[in-house]
């Protein structure tokens, strides 16, 4: 009887190891929580909503890209989808292995919920502050409004002038970076863009003859 406890012993303990480690893994940390809710429009109980869904689909914490690519092909069935995942995977996935964890997705959801043009603008500068410094250099803003025009179903290559036109109206110091706060405002100031981030498009311009950007 002793003889066949211990032997089952070390498997038990091995089980429970191992359902242990699955449970860290499983985990939602309090400072990422403590994040997202200042970084997103979310409070702590959707987001804990959100986890538990997404723990369910994601049982391993991480999203593939082509999952999420499905996915945000409904949310966004009148942008550029395609556009969209590959800018998130291009500044989150930084091993390159094809997967984002649940704050990264939480970040990226919480763009397809932003509706006004100040809420984008906020949304793609936080997501080029990687480093949370606050501030963002040109080359930065011309990545954030080259993506911005992309997921707009606008040419990137449009991006380049507008972007060093705003940069320089608003960097009055000459230190070459913008706050967040002077990013949205230099870019709200600036109506083609504007119109073009109301417009969702340039569908809609398009019927009036406004479609240069």
């Amino acid at each position: 009887m002793s003889s066949r406890s211990g032997s089952r012993g070390p498997r038990y303990r091995n089980s429970r190891r191992h359902r242990q480690n699955k449970e860290s893994i499983k985990a939602l940390k309090q400072e990422d929580i403590d994040y997202l809710v200042q970084n997103t429009k979310y409070d702590e109980s959707e987001i804990r909503e959100w986890y538990k869904g997404f723990r369910a689909d994601c049982p391993d914490g991480t999203l593939g890209k082509t999952k999420i690519l499905d996915m945000y092909s409904l949310i966004l069935p009148s942008g550029n989808a395609q556009v969209f995942v590959d800018q998130i995977f291009r500044i989150f996935d930084n091993d390159g292995n094809g997967t984002i964890d649940f704050k990264e997705f939480m970040m990226a959801t919480d763009m397809t919920a932003s509706g006004s043009p100040e809420e984008k603008l906020a949304w793609a500068f936080k997501m080029y502050d990687k480093d949370n410094s606050g501030s963002i250099e040109l080359t930065e803003m011309i990545e954030i409004i080259g993506t911005l025009y992309e997921m707009e179903g606008v040419p990137r290559e449009k991006a380049g002038d507008r972007a060093k036109i705003i940069f320089g109206a608003l960097d009055v110091n000459g230190d070459g970076e913008l706050t967040c706060e002077e990013f949205v405002r230099g870019c709200m100031e600036d109506p083609e863009l504007v119109r073009l981030l109301n417009s969702g498009g340039l569908e809609e311009d398009n019927d009036e003859g406004e479609d240069e950007y």
